[in-house]
């Protein structure tokens, strides 16, 4: 686990969530899905999505990586790796268990099937977790569920600046897919049209959510993930 000191180095680093519109271009988009589609090594996970993960010396993203230092100063990447969905996925962190100094995660929309992608919506909440890689799921009887990484969260003990004003309605019909008992205590800090062309950053151990985008007559999502920390 990580140390109080530890923590508040973290803390030092946040921002609010942000949506950016000047770092992908259309070559890049172009680039990613090819990069994607003519791979053979993207994974299928238990849970349902494929991923395919990405390495600095490949080279596809060191473009998009030069841009967002330039915004976010010198960093190193975690991870980065493209996530292919049919399914929304539920409210989770983004940490790793060895427990780095997180700092900003980056998602980049790059495709969609079934309706207009801004139709899609990505939610980030007001709370934090710092606990380790975590799916919140409180009050929940989690055996029989499948889990690929991220351990699955049923007490929010630990979840940091919990908000007891309850989640209001405009944001509830985006979130249709995730049950009552596991939003106590959560408020939304901002959504955000899953619109590709666009890069949405935030902090990586802040709660975050798709929307249902099945609601909406999404029925796939190919985006890419990039995970950053400070130090080694």
């Amino acid at each position: 686990m990580r140390t109080l000191e530890q923590i508040e180095a973290i803390k030092r680093t946040k921002s609010n969530p942000v949506q950016h519109w000047d770092i992908i271009t259309s070559d890049d988009i172009s680039n990613l899905l090819k990069f994607y589609n003519t791979s053979d090594n993207v994974v299928e996970k238990v849970t349902g999505p494929k991923v395919l993960k990405v390495n600095e010396d490949e080279g596809i993203i060191n473009n998009i990586l030069y841009k967002l230092r330039q915004l976010y100063g010198e960093f190193n990447l975690r991870d980065a790796h493209f996530f292919d969905v049919e399914k929304p996925h539920i409210i989770h962190n983004d940490d790793s268990f060895d427990y780095p100094q997180c700092y900003k995660a980056f998602v980049i929309p790059l495709y969609v099937e079934g309706n207009i992608c801004d139709k899609a919506k990505f939610f980030v909440f007001d709370q934090s977790y710092y606990g380790g890689p975590a799916k919140f799921v409180n009050e929940e009887d989690v055996s029989g569920y499948s889990v690929h990484y991220n351990k699955f969260l049923t007490n929010y003990n630990e979840v940091e600046n919990k908000n007891n004003t309850g989640i209001d309605k405009i944001h509830l019909k985006y979130l249709s897919h995730l049950k009552s008992h596991w939003l106590k205590g959560l408020s939304v800090n901002a959504y955000f049209p899953w619109k590709i062309g666009s890069v949405i950053s935030f902090d990586s151990l802040d709660l975050h959510s798709a929307s249902n985008f099945n609601d909406v007559g999404i029925t796939r999502k190919i985006g890419l993930s990039i995970f950053t920390k400070v130090g080694k």
